[in-house]
This record gives structure tokens, C-alpha cells and sequence, in this order.
């Protein structure tokens, strides 16, 4: 079973000091539930030589061995020790909050050194993000509360195997990879929107290049590693038009409350839509979103995935359809600072 929108490969952020008591005792909690997870981890060849292990499970970490190894051996992702060990966890690895104003689209955002300003903030337990959650709603935000099954701390430690990612298909796992090996390697401080879009973009494609490398073009593996791609482009230009039609709204020259009044009328239209298009999607991946309580907090979250990825196949064929040449080229756009180079193939 594939993973409901958007793809939450999400950055931890800890160990680094902050000013201010509330952002200290955070980071405090964030460093301790890390380090409980490094310590308890077990080299994968540990795990698979367990009994508790089930042979699919076990199969499903080979897997991600090869994935990995294709990301760096033939994408030029960053060779990392993510994924050498084993983590077994029985809830939801993470949990993750965004935040919006009520009346426009402007996001919350959080400031960490090295990573930057960030529109998501991330907890290891229910009890923190849900204290967050309602300390964000009583000063008039909207909110939306996610659950991860995965992250990446940008390789600055060894990501294990979370038993939770062993759950998604042979597509999913695929793409959630080399979601994360993006992150490793490519990372545009202050960025989160344009890192995210990235790495679905070539988490998307270069799954599907895997699956026709490792079973064949035409494969059902690869075929349904292709339909999720293509249902993603589909959701991207829903959720695009949605916030088109929601901004022109906010942009009218009434007040406040008129605005978070009206809105509700656009947001039960924009879900009837939904309904009515839904048959165009090829898979069930996006099935959860019928029965989403709508709010500007929750396009940004989706948006903040899936915004224009159309604009990624101009860049894929600008490099001849070669994934590795994207990847030189984001790494060398990286490294110059020319990041104007890179948006005008995005525009």
C-alpha cells in the first residue's frame, strides 16, 4: 500500500543551540529521542539474520539496499551509512505541524541555524505536536497535524531502516529512498518548498528508472511505479488551482472576517471537485484526501510537495532525460550559489 500525500521525508532538526528557553527544551527532546534511536538501532545484518523478522520484511531491506546503491552508483547521490542499520518502532516515527494564516496563504515559519527558515516543525512524541498544535490555533492560526514514517537528518548521522518503511510497495520504497538521499546530498538553506519539490521530482523518476532497470520496461513493478508519477502530476495541477482560486479570493479588498467567512464556501467547492475527478487517478495514493478537513494550512502542505512539478520534466529534458545530469547540475548550482540558473527553468 502506497503512502497518502504529500510524501513526508522530513528534516530533523536537533543538536544544534538556540537562544531562548522553549527552543532549548525542544531541541533537548528532539537530541534525546534521536540518540535513543541511533543507540537502539542494529546493523542490518543483525536484523536479517533475527527470526522475528518475516522473509518479506527481510526482502524489503535488501531492497533498500539496492536502491541505495543505485541512487549512489548511478544518480551520483551523496554516499552516506543511512540505511546500514535496523530500527523497530510500533507507532509513527514522527509527527509533523504546519501552520498558515487564516486569511492568506503566508506559513508559519520556524528559524534553525545551518537549515534555515522552515515552514514545518517536527516531534518525536503526539503529546508535544499536539501541545504545539493548540498554542498555534489560540494565536489564529490554521493548522495541519501529519504523521511520518520516515525522515532524513541530511547526513549528518546514519538514517537506519525504520520497520514502518517496510510496510509501502516496491514503487513507494523506491521513491521514499531517493527522496531522502536528495536531501542528503542537494540542500538550499531556507529553501524548504524548492528542496521538497526536488526531491519528489527525482524520487518520482528515478523510481520508475529502478523498477525498469531491476525488472524489465512494461513490468508491474515499473508500470505502477509510472502511475503514481503520473497521478502525483495530476494532484500537483488540482492542488496548483485550488490555491489560484483560494489567492484571488483573499486578494479582494474586504476585511478579515469576511475573508475567513467566504472562504469556506471555495474549500467545500474545491472538495466537491475533488470528488468529481477522482476517477482520473490511477491508484488509490490519494483515496484520503476526500475526507480532509480543509484549511490554508493544508494546501500549503500539499503544495509545498507537489507545486508545478511539470516544471521538473522541462529541467529532465533540458539534460537529455538523464537523471544523473540533474543531479550535476543541482549539485553544481549548489556550489556556485547560482541559484537564479536553476528558477529559470522553474518559471
Amino acid at each position: 500500500m502506497r503512502r497518502g500525500p504529500p510524501t513526508f521525508l522530513l528534516l530533523l532538526f536537533f543538536l544544534f543551540p538556540l537562544t531562548g528557553c522553549g527552543n532549548f527544551l525542544y531541541l533537548s527532546k528532539l537530541g534525546w529521542h534521536q540518540s535513543f534511536i541511533t543507540f537502539q538501532s542494529v546493523p542490518v545484518r543483525e536484523a536479517l539474520k533475527e527470526g522475528d523478522l518475516e522473509d518479506e520484511a527481510k526482502e524489503k531491506i535488501r531492497f533498500i539496499q539496492e536502491v541505495k546503491r543505485y541512487g549512489e552508483e548511478r544518480l551520483g547521490l551523496r554516499r552516506t551509512r543511512n540505511y546500514t542499520k535496523y530500527f523497530e518502532v510500533k507507532r509513527p516515527v514522527l509527527y509533523l505541524i504546519t501552520a498558515s494564516e487564516k486569511d492568506r496563504f503566508e506559513p508559519h515559519r520556524w528559524n534553525f541555524p545551518i537549515i534555515g527558515r522552515v515552514t514545518y516543525k517536527s516531534f518525536f512524541t503526539l503529546e508535544g505536536v499536539l501541545k504545539e498544535k493548540r498554542l498555534l490555533e489560540r494565536k489564529g492560526y490554521d493548522t495541519y497535524l501529519q504523521q511520518a514514517a520516515a525522515y532524513s537528518t541530511l547526513g549528518w548521522l546514519k538514517d537506519p531502516i525504520f520497520s514502518t518503511m517496510l510496510k509501502w510497495d516496491e514503487p513507494t520504497l523506491a521513491d521514499i529512498i531517493l527522496h531522502e538521499m536528495v536531501h542528503a546530498t542537494v540542500y538550499f538553506k531556507g529553501e524548504t518548498d524548492l528542496n521538497e519539490q526536488m526531491a519528489t521530482f527525482i524520487g518520482n523518476r528515478g523510481a520508475v528508472d529502478f523498477l525498469n532497470e531491476k525488472y524489465g520496461p512494461g513490468s508491474k513493478e515499473a508500470a505502477l511505479a509510472i502511475d503514481y508519477q503520473g497521478d502525483d502530476l495530476l494532484f500537483s495541477k488540482w492542488v496548483d488551482q485550488a490555491y489560484k482560486r483560494l489567492s484571488e479570493f483573499y486578494d479582494q479588498p474586504v476585511s478579515r472576517e469576511e475573508k475567513v467567512r467566504g472562504r469556506e464556501e471555495i474549500f467545500q467547492s474545491i472538495q466537491n471537485e475533488f470528488r468529481e475527478m477522482k476517477h482520473r487517478f490511477k491508484t488509490d495514493c490519494y483515496k484520503g484526501v476526500e475526507g480532509v478537513e480543509w484549511n490554508n494550512a493544508v494546501i500549503l502542505a500539499y503544495r509545498q510537495y507537489f507545486h508545478r512539478l511539470d516544471r521538473w520534466e522541462y529541467l529532465y529534458h533540458a539534460k537529455g532525460r538523464d537523471l544523473r545530469k540533474v543531479v550535476e547540475y543541482l549539485k553544481e548550482i549548489k556550489s556556485s550559489g547560482n541559484k537564479k540558473a536553476l528558477t529559470s527553468y522553474l518559471e
